[in-house]
This record gives structure tokens, C-alpha cells and sequence, in this order.
């Protein structure tokens, strides 16, 4: 798993004003998910690339979403289906190989997100850097869209920082 990450992190390689920095080198452990972290100076939203295996048992999945961090509140974010359109140009450099999809729920901190089951990457040859393209494409899609800072402004703009 670490490798996968190691990879995808290199695959991505973000230019050097990129507006989230990473968090720790090494891949940090919580309860539902194995990954590593990006994070804009006012910790404001957050990006997640890793191993995702949910509260409720399911197949793990590899997967990259973006999502605010409390106290600020998502639902205004979510006004005039902002991260629906996000979704959608991020999905635009991304179709090569799935979908980006979007997250509705109140109060939830996602925003938007792609994943894809672990299982799927065993049909490649190699597993390990297919997975890694997947999330590093996934990674890519989301800065080169230009969601991320469309998301980013309007989260500052919520937040009351400049």
C-alpha cells in the first residue's frame, strides 16, 4: 500500500505554487482509511489519496476525494450544486479511466471524490502501478480542471479569509 501511495504521489507531482501542501511523507493510519493528505494553508478543505474501506465492511477501495475541514460547514458549498459542476470538470480530464463523482449528503465533510475497487486493478498486469496511475490521474484531474481552486475560493470566501 505504501508503494501504491509512494507512486501516485510521484505520478501527481504538483507544481511548486500548488494551493495544498502535503501533509506527512509517510501514509497515515485512521479507522476507515490508509492514506496521505493535502491541505491548504487555512485548513480549510482537504484532499485524501489512499486506501478507503468504509464503517461498514466493504470491499476497500483506492480513492482520491476532496473535503472541508470543520468547522467549516459543507452545505454552502454545496449551494447552486457547486461540487456537482467541480465533479464534472474534474471528471473532464479524467475519463479516460472512471468517473468523478459527488456528494450530496448534509453535513457531510466530502465533497466530491473518484474510487474504484482494489479488485479491479488485479485484472493488470501490474496491480500495484495501475492503481498508483489511477490515483495520481485522479490527483492531476483535480488540479488541472481548475475545480480545486473554484472550490478552494469559494471555501475562503465562505470562511471569511482572504
Amino acid at each position: 500500500m505504501e508503494q501504491v501511495l509512494r507512486m501516485a504521489r510521484a505520478a501527481f507531482n504538483p507544481p511548486e505554487d500548488y494551493p495544498l501542501q502535503p501533509g506527512a511523507e509517510t501514509p497515515s493510519l485512521r479507522p476507515t482509511e490508509f492514506g496521505v493528505d493535502w491541505t491548504d494553508a487555512d485548513r480549510l478543505l482537504r484532499i485524501f489519496c489512499g486506501l478507503h474501506w468504509g464503517m461498514k465492511g466493504h470491499d476497500p477501495l483506492w480513492e482520491v476525494r476532496l473535503e472541508v475541514i470543520p468547522p467549516l460547514q459543507p452545505d454552502p458549498l454545496r449551494s447552486g450544486g457547486l461540487n456537482r459542476v467541480a465533479a464534472r470538470r474534474a471528471e473532464s480530464r479524467f475519463r479516460e479511466w472512471d468517473r468523478f463523482w459527488h456528494e450530496d449528503a448534509p453535513g457531510n465533510p466530502v465533497l466530491l471524490g473518484a474510487s474504484a475497487p482494489c479488485t479491479r486493478f488485479f485484472e493488470h498486469d501490474d496491480p500495484d502501478s495501475a492503481a498508483a496511475e489511477y490515483l495520481g490521474g485522479a490527483l492531476h484531474a483535480l488540479q488541472v480542471s481548475g475545480c480545486l481552486l473554484a472550490l478552494l475560493d469559494a471555501a475562503r470566501e465562505e470562511a471569511g479569509t482572504p
